[in-house]
């Protein structure tokens, strides 16, 4: 039967008025009565303590591991999935959010602060039409002003037209009896003219 009697198993938490708890089962007892002394450590296989209690680091075993040697497929796979895992962090550092504490992101998730988000946006979005809007109404303004124009300077085209159309009348009707008088009076002149060279022959 082994005992172990190490000075690292000596009863801690030593005050005045309170019995120390042993270093060997961790109850409060007196340092003569422990049931401990006869009971074998599941750790290191001595008597005398507790594995609770216990110390001593297991032995390790220091037997040489083979080493591994990697197949070229292996290489190549475990290369890509080292790129693969480098290009993920990449993209996650990109996101917006990559840099925010776990706080701040949940605030940010808050329904209060995304449903303010959104009524800013909205909002944004509704100023953007009205101004939209507004721009189409005077562009409609614009077009109804050019199109009155235009109905006025056409309405004044065809009245001059129109009156052009009515002096012309005028001066036909105005200019046809004249004519006629005219040509009356060459020919009766022309007729005179031939009567008086008649005589002055037939008086030869």
């Amino acid at each position: 039967m082994e005992y172990s009697f190490r000075p690292q198993w000596r009863v801690w938490n030593v005050q005045s008025g309170y019995s120390p708890a042993c270093g060997r089962c961790g109850k409060f007892h007196k340092h003569y009565i422990c049931n401990s002394i006869n009971q074998r450590c599941f750790s290191c296989g001595k008597f005398g303590h507790y594995s609770s209690k216990c110390f001593s680091k297991e032995a390790k075993n220091r037997q040489s591991k083979p080493i591994i040697v990697k197949s070229r497929k292996q290489k190549e796979r475990d290369t890509a999935r080292i790129h693969s895992y480098i290009e993920r962090k990449n993209i996650i550092r990109a996101l917006p959010f990559s840099s925010m504490r776990n706080s701040a992101f949940v605030q940010y998730l808050d329904i209060a602060n995304v449903l303010k988000t959104e009524m800013i946006s909205v909002k944004q979005k509704i100023l953007q039409e009205r101004n939209k809007n507004s721009e189409q109404q005077k562009y409609i303004e614009d077009l109804k002003f050019q199109l009155n124009t235009l109905q006025g300077i056409k309405f004044e085209k065809d009245q001059l037209e129109q009156d052009l159309e009515n002096l012309r009348l005028q001066k036909e009707q105005s200019a046809s009896p004249i004519n006629v008088q005219e040509y009356v009076h060459q020919i009766q002149e022309l007729q005179k003219q031939v009567k008086e060279k008649d005589k002055t022959e037939f008086s030869d």
